[in-house]
């Protein structure tokens, strides 16, 4: 009889506290519509591809600038760095509110991340910096693989045991 008690009275619905339930929900919906209200737009950021470039070797990289300033877009990029030797900077064309450019460069400081300064000079002579890094590698150690000695290797060393067996037929 009890054990029936008790199966009973721990397995009928119980009645639920429905006031903590409807403050998380008002508390979650507020904070929600705060975020949506109050929020700001993430800022756009500075992509340079690659972000590795090889001590020595002339690279060409892909920078886009996000609109630096209310007005039209940049009409020249100076790229500073230590160790950075720039050959050449070209406007690729504009996407939306961004500028893209080609930068010709030859790293000659050692290896590291070195951190680099873009300018973005405007048609009315005022300029925006913005920091960025580029990471500098030593170059390939050692000579490639001398893959033409191989090639001649091979077909000197076929010749000659083409001709041994020819010879070794021969005398038999």
């Amino acid at each position: 009889m009890n054990a029936v008690f008790f199966l009973a009275r721990y397995t009928e619905a119980k009645p639920v506290k429905r006031s903590p339930l409807r403050a998380a929900y008002v508390g979650a919906t507020l904070s929600t519509l705060a975020t949506l209200v109050l929020g700001q737009p993430a800022a756009a950021h500075v992509d340079v591809r690659p972000g590795v470039v090889e001590r020595g070797a002339v690279v060409e990289l892909q920078v886009e600038l996000p609109e630096l300033r209310q007005g039209p877009a940049p009409v020249g990029l100076e790229v500073e760095g230590a160790g950075i030797e720039v050959l050449s900077t070209r406007l690729l064309g504009l996407a939306g509110r961004e500028s893209r450019w080609l930068v010709r460069l030859r790293a000659d400081g050692p290896p590291g991340r070195v951190p680099i300064v873009l300018r973005a000079g405007f048609a009315d002579g005022r300029a925006v910096e913005v920091d960025s890094a580029l990471t500098v590698v030593p170059p390939a150690a050692g000579e490639p693989f001398p893959v033409a000695g191989v090639v001649a290797g091979v077909l000197l060393a076929t010749a000659f045991a083409a001709s041994a067996l020819f010879l070794a037929r021969r005398k038999a």
